[in-house]
């Protein structure tokens, strides 16, 4: 059934007459005609009665008419909410965050978008150390709060800061009883490193490859910050991370130390390769203004100019 041949039913309907009701719908009469024959046909039943002089809505088209006004009615409807999803898909922005995203400037940065650009919808997703850059590229988020090292030509990166790393380990472990660690004091340790499908130079950074010269021992493989933190309390494995780390995940049996002499974590916002979406752009301009502005909120948090020689740096 048409829905075009539903709309010829009310307009004739109401004009009862096959002339207007053509007219009105901008095609010939004899046109017209036979689409209402053909939806007669199609409904199984008569649904005016034509003469010389007149034309009537027989009892079966009198009992349709209202079926038909529901139909249509529903598929303006439908019509209306698909075209509102489309302005609201368009005004979007899925936001990735890596851990902790931007530490404690992540809620400034959300706010102040909110109010600059209250009719964009925001969600939230987070990722793993294997999907920070993935998730952005195959379009599961707009925008993505991620640690380097992240290079990949289909990202672009705006620095916001970086920041010291700690070493997470076992309450128990000997080397727990120091105040901070050297990354030579690390050289012989297992670690938690990132799955095999997490980019490689991401796995070498955390384990410390280049004091070492080599891939470290593998203790336990993670996808997550929680898993991570699992391995150190349960299997007595170490790892570098964000000294963010103190204040965002604690967890029974797992103590942090400084790692010193080291290079620091840096965190950016990434943003698809060719994005132009004012609203992406917005939210990057803000992010990168507020981590000039409000940098004190992070502590241990510096510029990325300032951060030891040989930190990853943002492309």
């Amino acid at each position: 059934m048409d829905i075009r041949q539903l709309q010829y039913m009310m307009v004739l309907a109401e004009t009862l007459h096959f002339g207007r009701a053509a007219q009105r719908m901008h095609i010939s009469q004899p046109s017209f005609s036979q689409q209402i024959a053909r939806l007669e046909k199609q409904v199984g039943a008569q649904l005016f009665d034509r003469s010389a002089n007149r034309v009537a809505l027989t009892p079966a088209g009198e009992a349709f008419l209202p079926r038909a006004q529901e139909i249509l009615s529903q598929m303006a409807d439908a019509s209306a909410e698909a075209r509102m999803l489309q302005a609201a898909g368009q005004q979007q922005l899925r936001i990735g965050l890596f851990f902790d995203g931007a530490g404690e400037l992540t809620p400034l940065i959300v706010s102040a978008f909110r109010k600059a650009m209250p009719d964009v919808q925001l969600s939230f997703q987070e990722l793993s150390m294997v999907d920070q850059v993935e998730a952005l590229v195959s379009e599961q988020v707009d925008v993505a709060f991620i640690r380097s090292p992240a290079e990949d030509p289909r990202v672009k990166l705006q620095e916001l800061y970086a920041q010291p790393r700690v070493v997470g380990l076992s309450s128990q472990h000997r080397l727990a009883s120091l105040d901070r660690i050297s990354p030579s004091d690390l050289v012989d340790e297992a670690f938690v490193v990132a799955a095999p499908e997490a980019p490689p130079q991401w796995r070498s950074y955390w384990s410390c490859d280049d004091v070492r010269g080599e891939p470290s021992r593998v203790a336990a493989s993670m996808r997550n910050v929680a898993e991570c933190v699992q391995a150190i309390a349960y299997q007595g494995a170490v790892d570098t991370v964000p000294s963010s780390a103190t204040r965002f995940l604690q967890f029974p049996g797992v103590v942090y130390r400084p790692l010193v002499d080291a290079t620091y974590s840096p965190v950016a916002v990434a943003l698809r390769a060719g994005e132009r979406r004012a609203h992406v752009g917005a939210f990057r301009r803000i992010a990168q203004q507020l981590a000039t502005t409000s940098l004190s909120v992070v502590p241990d948090a510096v510029p990325l100019d300032e951060a030891p020689e040989g930190t990853p740096k943002v492309a």
